[in-house]
């Protein structure tokens, strides 16, 4: 088993580098490990002898390369990881294993290029949310949360059913009652436009019994208010609603999410026709970080 790796994954804090950095700052382990023992059991966890071994591979992954079922992904890093622990450091292992967000690699976009040219690269892309998170999947965990009772949760969930992006719902903020984008990348300024229509009196009761003032984010850090709630709090809430719903914890993020929406498709045709000077295929590989050159 080996899992594709592209140069996109090398690039300081992205993919792999990402993933071992997080390893190495989630260890709590009495054994201590360098970065490069984390970047080693990482890549030995992928499939590959050492960090070079993987960092070699990159250089010619095929933009087809099957991607391994996560679960298995895991399991090896899992395996990996235990080589360099002590009798006795294994009780956090499954915790730190499974925390790991490996949608932050490439492959596990489960997107694959097409390299003929006269194939539409669209049913592609929307089939491949179908691979990870489903809507069934989306249906389940609604029905928890709102059984739950925790407008934040019901509130933050509504965000991601509207397609929101993390650093958008991340930055939102109240103005005059209202919440707001805090980043420039919407037409619209208040993100109620966004929420399906059946999620915008949760929003709004969450908004009210808040009593959030002017300026302040919609999500907040826990104990810090004037400062919005962080991506690592984020990925961890993403983390403990997927093991609510027996959902794989790799697979629940804002954008699988997005991509369960029915205007997923919509926006991509949008992204493609606003990059005039690249093909569709190209504009759409680049939008979720896949090689965008032809190998023969």
């Amino acid at each position: 088993m080996r899992v594709p790796v592209y140069p996109q994954d090398l690039i300081r804090n992205h993919g792999f580098k990402s993933l071992a950095k997080q390893l190495l700052q989630h260890w709590r382990c009495p054994t201590t490990i360098s970065l490069a023992d984390a970047q080693r059991a990482l890549a030995q966890g992928l499939g590959y002898q050492n960090f070079y071994d993987l960092n070699e591979a990159s250089k010619v992954c095929h933009p087809d390369e099957p991607v391994p079922p996560e679960a298995d992904v895991r399991q090896a890093i899992g395996s990996a990881i235990k080589n360099v622990l002590q009798p006795g450091d294994e009780l956090n292992l499954e915790r730190l294993v499974n925390d790991l967000p490996l949608t932050n690699l490439v492959a596990f976009k489960r997107v694959q290029v097409s390299h003929d040219a006269g194939h539409s690269l669209l049913p592609k892309l929307v089939s491949g949310a179908q691979q990870g998170l489903i809507k069934e999947h989306v249906q389940t965990l609604e029905k928890i949360l709102a059984e739950s009772g925790s407008l934040m949760d019901r509130a933050l969930f509504a965000c991601m059913l509207g397609a929101l992006r993390a650093s958008e719902l991340l930055s939102a903020r109240v103005k005059h009652g209202a919440a707001v984008y805090g980043v420039k990348s919407r037409d619209t300024k208040n993100v109620i436009d966004a929420i399906p229509d059946r999620h915008r009196s949760v929003f709004e009761q969450y908004i009210k019994t808040s009593k959030l003032s002017d300026g302040e984010y919609i999500f907040r850090a826990a104990n810090a208010p004037g400062r919005p709630l962080s991506s690592d709090a984020l990925r961890k809430i993403c983390v403990s609603w997927a093991r609510k719903a027996n959902i794989d914890a790799g697979l629940f993020t804002p954008h699988s999410v997005r991509k369960t929406t029915d205007d997923y498709a919509d926006l991509l045709r949008k992204m493609s026709e606003r990059v005039g000077h690249y093909s569709a295929n190209t504009s759409l590989a680049y939008a979720v970080g896949l090689p965008t050159t032809r190998i023969p």
